[in-house]
């Protein structure tokens, strides 16, 4: 796939200044995957921690987000559709 997205990406640790704003290519979809198109995004508390660096595994650059409203643009799993909308918590 060759489609871009935006991705706002953290290089080093910091404030919500450190974030760029950056294109990237579309991952490919692998098994047990779902794309989504994303209409709005929530960072959540262990989200900031990792952004200050206070978690001791993460590693940069990294993009933040596990929690997203969108709608299903490519899937592998059954119990999703292409189409469907839904609110969307990676865990």
């Amino acid at each position: 796939m060759n489609q871009k997205m935006k991705a706002m990406v953290i290089y080093e640790p910091g404030g919500p200044e450190k974030f760029v704003l950056e294109e990237r290519a579309i991952p490919n979809v692998k098994a047990g995957w779902t794309l989504v198109k994303i209409k709005g995004f929530g960072i959540n508390h262990s989200e900031i921690v990792t952004r200050k660096g206070l978690s001791p595994t993460v590693q940069f650059p990294r993009i933040l987000g596990i929690e997203c409203v969108g709608q299903v643009v490519e899937t592998t799993r059954r119990d999703l559709q292409e189409g469907q909308k839904n609110c969307f918590h990676h865990g």
